[in-house]
């Protein structure tokens, strides 16, 4: 029998720069949402993260979604 997936769970994190390491290196902070609608197209999750994105005052470091799986036979 096919193995099949079915997603789950969404969750993203809007990544903002957090000033620098001690070496000089960007430190990065992660804000992470979850719940999102799991029929959310990648248009619609980029449009979301880039409005939450303005909200903060710190500069925009990056997007990232998360999702989760189930698996069944």
């Amino acid at each position: 029998m096919a193995a099949t997936k079915s997603k789950t769970d969404s969750k993203m994190l809007i990544r903002v720069e957090n000033g620098t390491t001690t070496s000089g290196a960007k430190a990065v902070k992660n804000l992470s949402y979850s719940q999102l609608r799991v029929d959310a197209t990648d248009d619609q999750l980029m449009a979301a993260g880039k409005a939450i994105a303005d909200l903060q005052t710190k500069p925009l470091a990056g997007i990232r979604v998360v999702e989760t799986y189930d698996m069944t036979e």
